[in-house]
């Protein structure tokens, strides 16, 4: 097997694993033709939002406050201090003046840099108020922070429906198209998958990865949807932002999975990539939570704590049985080595970070 290039970044396969109690997740599939489009609409859009240059990103969010009749004015690079765009509200009752920071992410905003924008804010004698506006989202410890303070966060989805509501429709336009063009590819969705969501109560970043195997081999580096590689090819599996209050979201399209395949594994991963000193420690009260459709109740795991010794942990797999139905079973496991090491465990070869550069 040729060494994949995508997988520079990701050590011996870990054979320790804890069984916990078997638990059943079967997919139901949802035929629901305006919830199929609306998710895949989305996704476009929020990718769109994320191809735009940050300045344009900036000047974007300038204008929609604009639209909001606020006076406004952009804050010079390098003498920001934090603050990327500054307005004024004249509205008698809700008006002040408002500074705002831009961050145009994939992951979720970190607790740290919600607290940074409010110590801008304490130290910013005109503002009264600041917002913190993102592509991705926010998790439960930011929310609860900013309770009772004067700041506003705004993940992709509500800006979304900001920019939409104010008149901003032509920049979606590709998004609407039957097939997005330049590198806005079209999503392939054949029904509504379902809605993988990992959730933990730390503050530490972690991403969410899935292999799609026959048993306990990979079917192919490509079958790996992490970080670095969004999506399976055929659209089966792929990682989504912005998705409500979810730490991290997979969406998985059962019925569209490859024949040969029987197993899909999940995996989380410290963020060592941003973080080099990261570790699973703070992975903490995690939970996968399996929404399957729009009619029926959601299916909950919840899973050890991550520890401080393992840089990547699997959480379990799903199973396809002889009738086609897929069954969940949590299966526990540290990686030391992080995701490289559980990439290596399951068949799938990795470029060291030397032969990439060298461009063999």
């Amino acid at each position: 097997m040729s060494r994949s290039r995508k997988l520079h970044r990701l050590s011996n396969p870990d054979t320790a694993e804890r069984r916990a109690q078997r638990m059943l997740f079967r997919h139901l599939r949802d035929d629901t033709n305006a919830n199929r489009g609306r998710l895949a609409r989305r996704v476009r859009e929020l990718q769109l939002l994320l191809a735009m240059d940050p300045i344009e990103f900036e000047q974007l969010i300038a204008r929609l406050m604009e639209s909001m009749g606020m006076r406004v004015e952009l804050t010079a690079r390098s003498k920001d201090g934090g603050v990327d765009v500054r307005g004024i509200d004249t509205d008698p009752f809700r008006g002040g003046n408002v500074i705002v920071q831009v961050k145009r992410y994939r992951d979720t905003v970190t607790p740290s840099a919600v607290r940074d924008l409010f110590g801008t804010l304490q130290h910013d004698a005109a503002a009264t108020k600041a917002v913190l506006v993102t592509t991705s989202k926010f998790g439960p410890s930011s929310h609860q922070f900013v309770s009772g303070k004067p700041i506003t966060l705004i993940n992709g989805s509500e800006l979304v429906g900001l920019l939409k509501h104010h008149g901003f429709h032509e920049i979606f336009a590709p998004a609407h198209a039957e097939t997005a063009g330049g590198e806005q590819p079209a999503i392939e969705v054949a029904a509504e998958p379902a809605r993988l969501l990992l959730h933990w109560t730390g503050e530490e970043e972690y991403d969410i990865a899935a292999l799609v195997c026959r048993s306990n081999r990979a079917l192919s580096d490509d079958h790996l949807v992490f970080y670095n590689n969004g999506s399976t090819p055929d659209g089966s599996v792929r990682l989504v932002t912005g998705y409500e209050d979810a730490n991290a979201c997979l969406m998985v399209d059962f019925e569209a999975l490859p024949a040969e395949a029987d197993r899909l594994v999940i995996i989380a991963a410290a963020d060592t990539e941003n973080h080099p000193d990261a570790t699973m420690g703070g992975f903490a009260g995690p939970a996968l939570i399996l929404e399957a459709g729009a009619d029926q109740d959601a299916a909950i795991v919840h899973l050890a704590d991550g520890a401080e010794s393992n840089i990547a942990m699997r959480l379990g797999r799903f199973d396809r049985d002889e009738a086609g139905n897929w069954d969940f079973t949590p299966a526990l496991a540290g990686y030391p080595g992080g995701l490289r090491q559980a990439v290596v465990a399951y068949g799938l070869e990795v470029a060291d970070e030397e032969a990439v550069a060298a461009g063999a």
